[in-house]
Order: C-alpha cells, then structure tokens, then sequence
C-alpha cells in the first residue's frame, strides 16, 4: 500500500502541484458540514458511507483524519499549495474547535493523579472518567464492569479526598490495622504450605525434610507479618511528620494510599498501602 506524499485534496498535475478535482470537493465539503454544526464522527461516517478513498483501497475515516483535515494550513495556501479554503473559512473552524476544547474541561493534574487508582467499590472494577458538557456535572465516573457511574465534579473530587487526607493527618492510629488481622500469606508462603502437605500426603518423606519445610515455612510467614508491620509503621509515620494540612499533599498521598473507592452511596473511600480502608462514613 502507498503512502501520500502530498496531503488530501492535492495531486501533481505536469509536476506541478495542484488542486485534486475529486478531493478537494471533499475538503471544502468537509470544512462545509463542520461549520454548519457537523460534530466530526458524523463527517467521518458519512466520507466512509459514501466509500471517499483518502489511499487508494483505504475508506474508513475517524474523527482524526477529519479533523487532521480541519488543521491543515495547506487548504489556505501555506508554501507552494494552491488554496483550496478560503482563509476565513479556515480561520472560524479553528476558533470553533478551540471553542470545543475549552468546554471538555481538561483534566487536572491531581485528577490524572488519580484517574488509575479509582475502583468500584463493589465489584473492584477500574472506573473510568467521562466528560459531557451537556450535563449539569459534566464529570462522570464509571465502572465499565458492573455499569455503576457517579457525576462527580474534579474539584469536588479533590477538596473530598483531601478532607480525607487531613483526617488522617489528624487521627493517623485511622491507619492502623487490628492486631487480629494478618496479613494474606505470600505467593511463596502458601508455595511452600502446599509442598509442606504434598509431602505428608505422599507418605514418602523423612522427618528431616519436614522440619525443613516447616523451619522455612514459618520464617517466610514472619517476614510476611513483619514486613506488614512495617509498612504500616511507615505509614504512620508519614502521617505523624506531615503536620496540619491547609491543602491537598499530592506527596503524602502517593506515600499513603493505593487505591480510591467509589461506593454506591456516593461515598469516597480511601484504601492504604497497608490494606486498611477508611472512608466518609466512618466514625469520626
């Protein structure tokens, strides 16, 4: 398959470059529908209806390559390219693209901060962040798996999840965990527990080779509570040496915390780096 050397809309006629008969109806067209209010999917659907070849063989047009169209400065005359658009033409849809990017809302830092860590809280599906400025919250989080969604606006988002900071500035004993809870035993541990029972049941083992595995079993699940025990003492800590919170840490925080849940009471819920969960509706 070829590739363009020359954009949509040009050929070379003589060596010379010049307006393509065909393909630069198409640009004009394009630049038509978009600024009578075509949103760009509904001009890519109807090029790749009417089976317009932007390569030879190649008709399924997306939003891209129609708006890489709409950002051409070649249409208006740009280096040695005939002009297919009128400058002002090309001038409005640029001020109504900018236009449209400003009502999407981007995101803020702390937001994409957050945007892989959110989870359902109910079936611990990673939820996504959807914007539509044709809501009163434009700001949507959903969760793809169970179908859940919460309108959640991004600085409501933030000042909630700092609120939650602050309180476990506040009170960091929040973060720790019972002392009936142990941690799930390591990949390991349960790898050598199962050689352990294989063993015994086998009926082909000597007591040495038991005491063994079981020496090692043992030690690995010490590491495990101990190391445990040490990740909440850490996390303690960070949160006894970070003083009063006037405003968010987005430090603290990727210190801190491992995930953000979304509960179907519309609750914020922050999960530790030690596994403990603390949220909105916990006991003050």
């Amino acid at each position: 398959m070829r590739n363009r050397n020359i954009p949509f809309g040009y050929c070379y006629q003589n060596g010379i470059l010049a307006a393509h008969p065909q393909e630069s109806q198409t640009v004009q067209a394009v630049f038509t529908a978009y600024l009578s209010g075509e949103p760009l999917s509904k001009i890519a659907a109807h090029l790749t209806a009417k089976l317009v070849e932007y390569l030879p063989g190649r008709w399924q047009w997306d939003k891209a390559r129609v708006k890489r169209i709409l950002d051409n400065t070649k249409y208006i005359g740009e280096g040695d390219f005939p002009p297919i658009i009128k400058e002002r033409d090309f001038q409005m849809a640029h001020r109504k693209k900018e236009s449209a990017n400003t009502n999407r809302q981007p995101m803020g830092e702390d937001i994409k901060l957050f945007k892989n860590l959110v989870h359902c809280h109910h079936c611990s599906g990673l939820m996504v962040r959807r914007m539509d400025s044709r809501f009163e919250k434009p700001v949507t989080w959903k969760c793809p798996q169970c179908g859940y969604f919460l309108p959640l606006p991004d600085e409501e988002f933030k000042q909630r999840v700092f609120l939650l900071q602050k309180r476990l500035v506040d009170n960091p004993l929040l973060a720790e965990k019972e002392e009936e809870e142990l941690p799930v035993a390591s990949l390991e541990a349960r790898r050598l527990t199962n050689e352990l029972y294989r063993k015994l049941d086998s009926g082909s083992f000597s007591e040495e080779e038991l005491v063994t595995l079981a020496v090692q079993c043992a030690a690995k699940n010490y590491d495990d509570i101990t190391g445990a025990r040490h990740i909440t003492d850490r996390l303690t800590a960070a949160l006894l040496h970070a003083g009063p919170l006037s405003a968010f840490d987005r430090e603290l925080f990727q210190r801190t915390v491992s995930e953000i849940h979304l509960t179907r009471k519309g609750e914020i819920l922050l999960k530790l780096q030690n596994g403990v969960i603390t949220g909105e509706g916990d006991p003050q």
